[in-house]
């Protein structure tokens, strides 16, 4: 006879991944892991959804789950749905980790940042007052930059798009008492000086189009630390730079990792146990 399935029940919670087309995520890979090293009862879905489905969706949500990831395309078109945003995703205009109140309130975060914050943390990259270059003007690059401020940093926006990144950095100053002092700008093309860190937010690199860096190696070669948000390939090419150079190179699965146990501690009040997470990192990253 079969064994009786005794996985969910009543009492399990229930917790999401909210996004358009989910077929290669490994956030439910990760948190379910996370919730049996805390021998939780609770389970965690993708949860895909169509743009005119969102409002229904979020009803269920608020009334039948404990919390919620959020992924592209709804990290910014969730917040009108929202009842508050904390002070990082209301600086970040975005949210990736939505926890639900016993009265059903909706609080939007952004972990994304602290997850690759935490990521160059374990490599031993000191990531408070760093001056650090960030490429890209997009969601990432905002939440990496909002993050280094926090920690008393200075930050360069490199990116194709001087005016962009211009704006973003505008926007992202506004969130500092100093932070049009500790922000500045230039184009892919004309970055000088050396850099604590060097991270790259962009896309260029990413699975199928390997092969390529979004800066030239003698850029590379100026910095003390290199973090790339891409994890598909785990090595790429800027990784590779950086290794010629005996540069600290960290890729972009710890971030993915260390947001999702960031978000844990949202909706659970405490980070899953620190010797569960260095083993569930390691076995889901030899998947990976």
């Amino acid at each position: 006879m079969p064994a009786l399935n005794l996985r969910i029940d009543a009492a399990t919670l229930k917790f999401a991944l909210l996004g358009g087309s989910l077929p290669h995520t490994w956030s439910p890979q990760i948190h379910n892991s996370l919730f049996d090293a805390r021998a939780l009862n609770a389970v965690y879905i993708p949860l895909p959804v169509s743009g005119e489905s969102l409002p229904s969706a979020i009803d269920v949500l608020r009334q039948s789950f404990s919390g919620f990831n959020v992924t592209i395309p709804y990290k910014e078109a969730i917040i009108p749905f929202l009842d508050e945003l904390d002070m990082a995703a209301s600086a970040c205009g975005a949210v990736n980790t939505v926890s639900i109140s016993e009265h059903g309130l909706l609080t939007g975060h952004i972990t994304d940042g602290l997850g690759m914050m935490r990521a160059l943390q374990e490599a031993w990259v000191d990531t408070d007052k760093a001056d650090v270059l960030i490429l890209g003007n997009g969601g990432t690059a905002r939440v990496a930059g909002f993050e280094i401020l926090r920690r008393g940093g200075r930050v360069t926006f490199a990116a194709r798009s001087l005016e962009r990144a211009q704006t973003l950095a505008a926007a992202l100053a506004d969130t500092q008492s100093d932070g049009h002092s500790r922000i500045a700008c230039t184009a892919l093309s004309g970055i000088e000086g050396a850099f604590d860190i060097l991270i790259n937010c962009t896309p260029v690199g990413m699975y199928p189009h390997t092969g390529v860096s979004p800066v030239e190696e003698e850029v590379v070669a100026r910095c003390a630390a290199v973090f790339d948000a891409i994890y598909n390939p785990p090595q790429t090419k800027l990784l590779e730079y950086a290794a010629r150079h005996v540069i600290k190179a960290v890729g972009g699965f710890g971030m993915l990792f260390y947001q999702a146990a960031e978000a844990q501690k949202i909706w659970l009040g405490k980070l899953p146990p620190a010797k569960a997470q260095r083993e569930i990192f390691k076995m889901l990253e030899r998947e990976i």
